[in-house]
């Protein structure tokens, strides 16, 4: 899956980019331009069907610009990395509390922000709240990691900026 790809990514950003520095690359279909600003790091990749950014710091960063308003977030979540892609957003956040009360949070709130749930799977270590919404789709994934709880919220059928 994509969205479990984008860990291991923004750690593999924060070794290869080194403390303050930005690298840029250029090939024929595309060019990536990998910056590291403090604890954040920052991969913006272009081509022609548009790219893709990815920004990654394990003490938060800012959701982005175009983060839909009808989309909770579990209460004193962490957003560590964000990564917008054409139609697609994909958000990882951490929090305290179990992974059950933040699926059932993501339930009740889509639903009540006029998201159709479509599924609220409960399957023994981690958890799936599916819901549409026009032509949008979102998908909460949760579990537990360690002391905290993790959720992976991907949004697709998103308008194109």
């Amino acid at each position: 899956m994509k969205t479990k790809s984008l860990i291991p990514l923004a750690v593999l950003l924060l070794i290869t980019a080194g403390c303050g520095k930005k690298t840029s690359y250029q090939t024929s279909k595309g060019g990536v331009t990998i910056e590291q600003k403090g604890d954040t790091v920052t991969m913006d990749y272009k081509d022609k069907a548009g790219g893709m950014k990815v920004v990654a710091n394990d003490k938060g960063v800012a959701l982005p610009a175009t983060f839909p308003k009808d989309i909770p977030l579990f209460k004193d979540s962490l957003v560590d990395v964000a990564n917008t892609m054409a139609d697609t957003m994909t958000m990882h956040t951490t929090f305290k509390a179990p992974w059950q009360e933040a699926m059932q949070f993501y339930a009740d709130k889509l639903k009540a922000e006029g998201w159709k749930v479509d599924s609220v799977m409960n399957l023994g270590d981690n958890g799936l709240v599916v819901a549409k919404k026009d032509t949008r789709q979102c998908s909460v994934m949760l579990t537990k990691d360690g002391d905290h709880s993790v959720a992976q919220i991907m949004l697709t059928g998103l308008p194109i900026k």
